[in-house]
């Protein structure tokens, strides 16, 4: 009886061993992150969402126990680095810091990825308006003025408006504005926000779209002119300041945000340990401080809420391009 009962045993044995090796090689993992981690931003310096993401990387570093290295991959409207998070190894070294012109990118660029699919939704930081701006010397108050001194203007001398490059939000704005309001104006993309920002102050453009961070030191010392925002309420860091859909553009809301993505095919456990480490960051002191000067409101919340918001933005985003006439080139 026991030469026959050798077999089985022995199968059992073997079993339980590779059993136990499994399990170990598994156990032997080395817990995430074990490396440092890329954070890609496709946008340049001195942008609105640099400047969080320098703000949020040492803490959310501290948190994880590894370097979060910065990578500014700014070009085409930020489809360079959105090619950058995507093509990574799906495994959560590298994550992208992207902001609500993630989802004007289609209707202006044939893109080669799906921007719905070929990325998950780690967690959206924040929410916040544009600030329609002029230089100081523009014989305009209000945006009433300048769309009136828009529409005075002969064919072939459109009023000009820049942005921090063709594909930004701050394109979207501005087209929505012009179509909304029947006038024509000249965009002058370029490469960032800090040039856009020179020119606006000389008046070398004369109007623009800003984020808070940018413009608003610029507005409290004089040099550029706060005309409207793009929300649908006006900010409490300019209260007198009224709305675009007060100003005689009825329908017309805007609003900006920053998310962190990562590739599709990152581990959940990966992407639910970012959400959680990331949501804890954004409630620091310093942090909420920071966002409440730069006008910017706190979302957090999970990666189920961020695929949400998602695609909520790609869907309205949709329909404004479309009411606009904007197409991809």
């Amino acid at each position: 009886m026991q030469a026959l009962s050798t077999g089985p045993r022995r199968r059992d044995l073997l079993l339980a061993a590779a059993g136990a090796a499994t399990f170990g090689g598994a156990a032997a993992q080395p817990a995430y992150p074990a490396k440092p981690i890329r954070l890609v931003l496709p946008h340049s310096p001195g942008s609105s969402v640099d400047n969080l993401a320098r703000k949020l990387a040492p803490l959310l570093a501290a948190r994880l126990g590894q370097p979060v290295v910065i990578d500014n991959q700014a070009g085409s409207g930020g489809v360079i680095g959105v090619q950058q998070i995507i093509r990574s190894n799906a495994d959560g070294y590298t994550v992208g810091h992207v902001s609500s012109n993630y989802a004007i990118l289609p209707h202006l660029y044939k893109l080669n990825y799906d921007p719905r699919n070929d990325i998950v939704p780690v967690t959206v930081l924040t929410t916040g308006p544009y600030i329609l701006v002029t230089h100081a010397r523009l014989a305009v108050r209000n945006a009433q003025e300048l769309i009136a001194m828009a529409r005075t203007r002969a064919a072939g001398s459109a009023m000009s408006y820049g942005t921090p490059g063709v594909g930004t939000s701050f394109h979207l704005a501005a087209e929505l504005m012009k179509s909304i309001g029947g006038i024509d104006l000249l965009h002058v993309p370029y490469r960032g926000v800090n040039t856009l920002t020179t020119d606006l102050v000389s008046g070398v453009v004369d109007c623009g779209f800003l984020s808070p961070s940018s413009g608003l030191p610029l507005i409290r010392t004089g040099k550029l002119r706060a005309l409207a925002v793009s929300s649908g309420s006006r900010s409490p860091l300019l209260p007198d300041t009224p709305t675009l859909a007060e100003s005689g553009l009825p329908g017309y809301q805007l609003d900006g945000w920053q998310a962190i993505i990562v590739e599709r095919g990152t581990p959940a456990a990966v992407i639910e340990r970012l959400s959680q480490e990331i949501n804890h960051v954004l409630r620091q002191p310093e942090v909420l401080k920071a966002l409440e000067e730069d006008g910017q409101q706190i979302v957090g919340g999970s990666p189920q809420a961020a695929a949400q918001w998602f695609q909520r933005d790609l869907d309205k985003v949709a329909a404004l391009a479309r009411s606009a006439g904007i197409k991809p080139d």
